[in-house]
């Protein structure tokens, strides 16, 4: 670890200092959820038969026991309740960041919490709220100075986006994270993960309240972008687009489980802020939701090759965390890093490209496809 840390598991103070703040999406659905709270809601199973496995053998201290079930791959926690319902747990709301005023509290043992909330910025923005809901920081020296802090958010449910009407994408469980990465205990470069991608930036390009970066967690997707507005992307089937904007103000830093990783042996480790935090869930191998329903599920259908329902995700351990370069892709992949901030786009910008991509693309395509 860095040099300002005194034992292998402690968490530099700058980590704190320069840690993200999320703007989430004013008119979200799906909140913040605690992944402790998500596992009450779900039995394992292989592929889609149940495992016998009472209630207690789904919890974060002994979720990797399901890795005996070859090799835990195959094992998802799918959801007890019919997700088309929408129940309570899956929207998190009680989760929603409150402001630090309203949400005075003790860590355990009586200490006050020591992490200071982050102060108005210039133009006067209230300070980041306290969730309910737990992040996940995981930090990683990679030796020579340089020291990764992932910060990891969980949802229980991911929304997916539209194109041609048609909603794609809808999963169980959802994980999220940005990257900041130091050198010499400075902030050098902030990636925010976006579906299957991301961008990476420098520290001094992104916006800021104070010295901690300022992210955005589109709606429904909860896909990290570094502006707010319309964040147009395209895939081989056509053009889709999230939304962020600056909604609710998350401070992660008022509720978070630490931990230290060390990618080579493969050990993480419980901060000195919070030894006891259990371990063994994050070195389950399986999936966070529901395996994608078949066809002959009444929610599921099928356009141009992609799913109304996909399978929940692969944790945190699952994210590259030994990267080498600051990008979450392959090595062979790109990796640019931008010193400046991308314009706002308005839904306009939005229609334009769809427009453009389905001259290009789609002649004569109909679905009577639902589009919940």
């Amino acid at each position: 670890m860095a040099s300002n840390s005194n034992s292998s598991n402690d968490i530099p103070a700058y980590v704190f200092e320069f840690a993200p703040v999320v703007h989430l999406f004013s008119g979200e659905r799906f909140w913040p959820c605690d992944m402790a709270e998500h596992l009450e809601h779900v039995t394992p199973h292989l592929n889609y038969t149940p495992i016998s496995a009472s209630p207690s053998d789904c919890n974060i201290s002994n979720l990797d026991k399901l890795n005996q079930y070859n090799g835990g791959r195959s094992v998802y926690l799918m959801s007890d309740d019919n997700v088309e319902e929408r129940p309570d747990w899956l929207g998190g709301e009680k989760n929603i960041p409150i402001s630090p005023e309203e949400s005075f509290h003790q860590l355990p043992g009586g200490q006050q919490n020591q992490q200071q909330p982050i102060k108005p910025g210039k133009r006067g923005r209230v300070s980041g709220g306290r969730s309910d809901a737990p992040a996940v920081l995981v930090i990683v020296d990679k030796g020579d100075g340089v020291v990764d802090a992932f910060w990891f958010f969980f949802y229980s449910y991911n929304l997916g986006n539209k194109v041609l009407s048609v909603r794609f994408g809808n999963h169980i469980g959802d994980w999220e994270h940005s990257l900041v990465r130091f050198h010499n205990g400075k902030p050098q470069k902030v990636f925010v993960s976006e579906h299957y991608f991301g961008q990476a930036y420098t520290y001094d390009a992104v916006e800021k309240i104070g010295k901690r970066p300022v992210i955005y967690s589109a709606v429904g997707t909860h896909a990290m972008y570094a502006t707010p507005g319309f964040q147009p992307y395209i895939l081989p089937f056509g053009v889709l687009h999230d939304q962020t904007n600056r909604g609710p103000l998350w401070d992660p830093a008022l509720n978070t489980l630490s931990y230290t990783y060390n990618y080579s042996s493969d050990i993480l480790l419980p901060s000195t802020r919070n030894p006891t935090a259990a371990t063994e869930w994050f070195y389950f191998n399986g999936h966070w939701g529901d395996k994608h329903y078949p066809l002959s599920d009444a929610r599921q259908y099928e356009f141009v090759g992609e799913y109304h329902y996909v399978s929940g995700p692969l944790g945190p351990r699952f994210k590259h965390l030994g990267r080498r370069r600051v990008c979450q892709g392959k090595y062979t992949d790109p990796c640019v890093i931008r010193n400046w901030l991308p314009s706002e786009k308005s839904l306009d910008d939005v229609r334009k490209l769809e427009r453009l991509w389905e001259r290009n693309h789609v002649t004569g395509v109909e679905s009577d496809a639902p589009s919940m």
